[in-house]
């Protein structure tokens, strides 16, 4: 049974890393589509969950 309204379903998507060819650093190229949906925005601070399996999660860091 599930309740109605409820969304169960999970969206995953896969970032692939890049280097910067100006600075040589490392970015992580994030789509308008997935910041809109994880309601994230440039500048925000992203805590990196490791899952112990070769992936990682990340949140975002709240105050309060």
């Amino acid at each position: 049974m599930t309740d109605k309204g409820v969304n169960n379903i999970m969206t995953t998507w896969t970032i692939t890393v890049e280097e910067d060819p100006e600075t040589g650093e490392l970015i992580l190229p994030f789509l308008k589509d997935f910041l809109d949906k994880a309601g994230w925005q440039e500048g925000d601070t992203l805590n990196w969950i490791d899952n112990k399996d070769g992936t990682w999660c990340l949140e975002k860091v709240t105050n309060g």
